[in-house]
């Protein structure tokens, strides 16, 4: 049953990204509504489960009373049927009822929606640009997407599993004992006064506590990731008696948070247990008062001990569940810094796909600096022909990663357009641009995956005759079939680790190589892309790419100009222009920029 239920929502729908509200309560809203049903189902059978319990506590006063009233060898004959039906109600209906209600919230709802907002949550962020990603921190983000669909979730299910419920037995308590003796009202009204006087003194309190406890656990899982992911560098050149003052800090911080909000709780909880007391002794008390006047009959006393000990705990319960809806809040409003940010380069609605013709490619007037006003690109203007090879020199910070970074859309140009086969790429769907486009770069970042899905990735249905092609044209077969990880898979099998820390620098290049040899873009764009290999095989490997470049659009980045020699057209950026521009021989003719750099490359090749 709860299984058929579940079918009804797939948390995983596709294409129902809707921007996320920037507010706690706003993006909850937001996120239930394709829930809303199943909410409601939860929110029936939580009072129908609530109600039963306060008829318990009315049925136990009613059989007293009628136990002191009926002759012991009369009840079966004048209470027979009514014992029954009670029978039932405790033997199938109340089971029924819990099990219902349990199901929906436990097996239905949280699972559902948990995954759901995870999912959400990270669909939008994927959507964010690699210019967005590179201002965050990566263990952030993931701490803050896997907590925020608990904590979302954990708000509604606090309110249905608890709130709802104590309300209603609260209620119908009242209602019922009021009913039968308004002057029980009496004690019952000055201790929902003093617990409301609690709650709003603790709860407050332990929300913020508890908001601060859930950044300091982020920071320090951002610490903890940023360390493991690098360990390297910290291995090699880290103070340790800083970095362990550092850590230190953050540890500390949360620990303090953490015991901020362990020091609420206590404070909620003592509080609890004198309320409890107070409403033990104030109940009980005033009923036995009444009964020993001859006000009321005995079955109130029972009725209103068992009142008062089920409230007792139930007013534990529901402060419990206003403390989880505070602190949720928190750990929501906390997580939807990073998950609420607007896109930094929201898509154009509805944009068309990319209409490839050739592969002409235009920078008009272009500026880039970052947000910085300096640096990057300044009016840069460049065109490339169908199936040109354009090489891009210069200094390192003279722009060239910015006009390969700005083709790939990990950026929007501050001013100017970039075209290509006439087609304003940031009018066109993202997706259908970089099918496009290959992309190699120095600085290699592979999938904790296997070599074959390194290579196969975005490319998934490509043969394994393909893949093993590509592979031996970037000179990696070999390694490949030689390679093993620890726990047993070989070759193609075998997982290179988180970012391929189990390759060397020259074999991660060439997986890359590979990678971009299987998609087989129309366009391609070489950063560095030999800078990790020795000169044997990059000379292979150059080969091998030449043969490839030959029908394609490329665009090189090259510190040896060796490497680009050949190229149609050799681009000299200098701070963020170009200050040379024509072939080889032509540049070298000119006896400028582009000449002296490689005169001297060449004069330290021969001292080599």
């Amino acid at each position: 049953m709860f299984k058929l239920i579940s079918d009804l929502v797939d948390p995983f729908v596709r294409g129902r990204v809707d921007a996320p509200n920037s507010t706690p309560l706003s993006f909850i809203h937001q996120q239930m509504r394709p829930l809303r049903w199943i909410i409601l189902a939860c929110f029936v059978t939580t009072i129908c489960a609530a109600l039963i319990e306060v008829w318990l506590v009315y049925y136990a006063g009613h059989l007293v009373n009628r136990l002191v009233a009926i002759p012991p060898d009369q009840i079966w004959a004048l209470m027979g049927a009514e014992l029954v039906l009670a029978a039932f109600i405790l033997l199938a209906l109340r089971p029924a009822v819990a099990l219902l209600n349990e199901g929906l919230d436990d097996i239905v709802f949280r699972p559902i929606a948990v995954s759901m907002v995870r999912w959400q949550a990270h669909q939008h962020i994927m959507r964010q640009s690699v210019g967005w990603f590179r201002n965050q921190q990566s263990g952030q983000l993931a701490q803050r997407v896997r907590e925020i669909g608990v904590s979302a979730t954990g708000t509604i299910y606090a309110v249905l599993h608890g709130l709802i419920y104590v309300v209603t037995y609260f209620v119908g308590s009242f209602w019922l004992f009021t009913a039968i003796d308004f002057r029980l009202a009496i004690p019952l009204l000055i201790w929902v006064a003093f617990y409301s006087l609690h709650m709003a003194y603790a709860v407050p309190r332990f929300s913020r506590h508890y908001e601060r406890f859930e950044a300091a656990k982020t920071d320090l899982t951002s610490l903890l990731v940023d360390n493991y992911a690098n360990i390297e560098t910290v291995k090699l050149y880290a103070d340790q008696s800083y970095e362990d003052q550092h850590a230190l800090t953050k540890f500390r911080r949360a620990f303090t948070a953490f015991v901020g909000v362990q020091r609420f709780e206590v404070v909620i909880n003592v509080g609890m247990v004198v309320l409890s007391n107070m409403l033990l002794v104030g109940l009980i008390g005033y009923a036995l008062y009444l009964w020993h006047v001859g006000a009321a009959q005995l079955g109130l006393v029972a009725a209103s001990l068992a009142l008062a000990t089920r409230v007792s705990s139930m007013a534990e319960w529901m402060m419990d569940a206003v403390a989880s809806i505070y602190g949720n809040i928190g750990a929501t409003r906390e997580a939807l810094r990073s998950v609420a940010q607007p896109m930094d380069m929201p898509a154009t609605p509805n944009a068309p796909n990319l209409k490839f013709k050739d592969g002409a490619i235009e920078f008009r007037d272009i500026s880039h600096h970052y947000g910085q006003g300096a640096g990057g690109l300044d009016r840069l203007s460049l065109h490339i022909e169908p199936g040109q090879k354009v090489a891009l020199v210069g200094a390192s910070g003279a722009g060239k990663s910015t006009l390969v970074n700005l083709m790939l859309r990990h950026y929007a140009p501050e001013r100017g357009k970039i075209l290509l086969d006439g087609q304003d790429i940031s009018h066109i769907d993202q997706n259908s641009l970089r099918q496009n486009i290959a992309h190699v770069s120095q600085d290699v970042s592979l999938l904790n995956r296997s070599l074959r899905d390194n290579i196969a990735f975005g490319h998934s249905q490509a043969s394994q005759s393909d893949l093993y092609d590509a592979a031996r044209r970037a000179h990696a077969h070999q390694f490949i079939q030689n390679t093993a990880d620890d726990m047993g898979n070989q070759g193609y099998d075998a997982i290179v680790g988180e970012r391929g820390v189990r390759l060397s620098g020259g074999q991660k290049q060439r997986i890359s190589l590979a990678r971009a040899l299987l998609r087989n873009a129309p366009i391609l764009i070489l950063d560095e892309a030999t800078s990790a290999l020795d000169s044997e095989v990059e000379a292979d490997i150059l080969d091998a790419l030449y043969t490839f470049m030959a029908d394609k659009t490329v665009i090189a980045i090259a510190h040896r100009l060796s490497t680009i020699a050949h190229m149609d057209k050799i681009a000299f950026i200098e701070n963020g222009r170009i200050v040379e521009l024509g072939r080889h021989d032509e540049l070298l003719a000119r006896n400028g920029r582009y000449a002296s750099l490689w005169r001297t490359q060449s004069r330290d090749k021969l001292t080599e």
